[in-house]
């Protein structure tokens, strides 16, 4: 192995841990909606090992979430390769984490935002679709006690 292939697969091995560690959810899924990357940030709010959702559809494992609607917002990511975005505005949520801030939180479920992002494949089709969920709770709370 030369030099450069011993460090593209070190920066690979940085990449997956960082990918692990972030302080985002990170679901990545196929055109049938089922769960490819589930990472650890959804582990540790769904209580749902990867292990047990790889595979499974994203709509079995997590029935709070409206199917129609999400393959709706969507559709824009798989057809025209595009960024798509979901704020607590549009939806307090798409997955029903609670806050876990249960002292401090004035919330009992996670605000959330969310980014489609597409993911092409090295011939350039659009095969799986990560959604990147941000916890907005502090932001929107504080947005709707201005309102208030």
């Amino acid at each position: 192995m030369s030099m450069d292939d011993m460090a593209d697969m070190e920066e690979l091995h940085w990449k997956l841990s960082i990918l692990g560690a972030i302080d985002v959810g990170i679901v990545v899924v196929n055109k049938n909606y089922q769960i490819q990357i589930w990472n650890e940030f959804m582990e540790n709010h769904s209580g749902l090992l990867p292990s047990s959702v790889r595979e499974q559809s994203l709509f079995k494992v997590c029935p709070e979430i409206d199917a129609d609607w999400l393959q709706r917002k969507a559709r824009v990511a798989w057809e025209l390769g595009s960024r798509s975005f979901i704020t607590w505005q549009q939806r307090p949520y798409v997955f029903r984490f609670g806050n876990y801030r249960p002292v401090t939180g004035r919330s009992e479920w996670m605000y959330q935002n969310i980014t489609l992002l597409p993911l092409a494949s090295p011939r350039g089709d659009i095969e799986h679709l990560c959604l990147i969920v941000y916890d907005v709770t502090e932001q929107a709370i504080s947005s709707t006690e201005r309102a208030n």
